[in-house]
Order: structure tokens, then C-alpha cells, then sequence
């Protein structure tokens, strides 16, 4: 990881590091935009898995997060061959029920941020099918290692 990109991924936390495939890409030969949602995707789990202590598989089973919203803003596209680093942050606890997390696609190649995600994460009991209050040791995990 060269400086630059050290320096664009400051301040966000359980980077995760994803060469672009193929695969991923359209007709218009760059990475479909689709994809970048399950990029974010895979971004938020791996800071929620940090945090957790490597708990994120087992949100589903009962108390865990769901995406309730999602805004993805598009800087510039990745083309394979390249390689990309994935940061993630809370930005604020919206509410008792709620966060809200960024994520951000960085090229290697280009050095530039690719796209800036940002998404409202609602606290979810899965067994009960409703929203329920964040758990409070996810607020204080997040804030001690934030410094929020």
C-alpha cells in the first residue's frame, strides 16, 4: 500500500484489501455499479466483525445490523487489472435504533478514492423480525475505537 493511499484511508478502520475481477465488470469495461454495494457491503461487515471480535457471522441469527438506506457516490471507475482497499467509520448513532457508517473504495493504481458509500444501519432482532435499541457494547466498542 503506497503512502497516498495510506493518507486517503486515515481515520477509517478494518481495511480490507480486493483485487477488481473481471467478472465485475460491464459492457462499458469498468466495474459495474451494482458491485460497488456489494463492496460496501463487504467493507461494513469486516469493521463489524472487527469490532465484534469475529462475531459478524453470527448477526443473523439474532440481534444484528440491516441496511435500511444506502447512497453511493460514484468518483471515478475501476477497471481490472487494479487493486482496491476498503475503509469503513461511524459516522454518527442517529438514534437508539440506528448508525450511520461510510465506507470508501480506493484504487491502488489511481491512488484517488473510487466511490464513498454511506449507509443508515439499523439495529435488527432477527428471531423477532422488528428493530430493536443498538447494543450498547457496539456503541461503546465504536466510540473507544473512534475516539467518538
Amino acid at each position: 500500500m503506497t503512502e497516498k493511499v495510506k493518507e486517503l484511508l486515515q481515520g477509517y478502520y478494518a481495511i480490507v484489501e480486493l483485487p477488481v475481477q473481471w467478472g465485475d465488470m460491464d459492457l462499458a469495461h469498468h466495474v459495474n455499479n451494482v458491485m460497488y454495494a456489494r463492496y460496501a457491503e463487504s467493507a461494513r461487515v469486516a469493521y463489524l466483525d472487527f469490532i465484534a471480535q469475529g462475531e459478524a457471522a453470527s448477526f443473523g441469527t439474532g440481534i444484528g445490523p440491516i441496511l435500511a438506506e444506502i447512497t453511493i457516490q460514484y468518483k471515478m471507475p475501476l477497471v481490472y487489472p487494479d487493486l482496491m482497499y476498503l475503509g469503513t467509520k461511524v459516522l454518527d448513532f442517529s438514534d437508539e435504533f440506528s448508525y450511520t457508517m461510510e465506507s470508501i473504495i480506493v484504487s491502488k493504481k489511481h491512488e484517488r478514492i473510487a466511490t464513498r458509500a454511506i449507509a443508515r444501519i439499523v439495529s435488527y432482532d432477527y428471531h423477532r423480525r422488528q428493530k430493536v435499541a443498538t447494543p450498547q457494547w457496539l456503541v461503546e466498542k465504536v466510540k473507544k475505537l473512534q475516539g467518538m
